[in-house]
């Protein structure tokens, strides 16, 4: 279905409901069309520069996250390797 299907089905039940007379009825449905389509292109309007930006700062955070486990990895190894000798005395 379609967003202006869906628009158009959720605008006739909302109307149908209201049953206002014939002008009145029309005209609270074009506005009400109107304030779906702008609340959903405001939820899906993402421009292709910030999706970029987002995408590099991801990629960062990933890098990021990557290093630090290696960190940790490494640390704990060290941390095995200490334990060991005490363990053995």
């Amino acid at each position: 279905m379609s967003n202006r299907d869906l628009f158009g089905e959720i605008s006739g039940r909302l109307s149908g409901l209201l049953q206002s007379g014939g002008e009145a009825a029309g005209d609270l449905r074009g506005k009400i069309e109107q304030q779906l389509r702008d609340g959903v292109a405001e939820l899906s309007s993402i421009n292709r520069e910030e999706f970029d930006a987002q995408a590099r700062a991801l990629a960062r955070a990933e890098e990021r996250i990557a290093a630090l486990e290696a960190s940790v990895t490494a640390l704990e190894a060290r941390l095995a390797e200490q334990d060991q000798p005490s363990a053995e005395q």
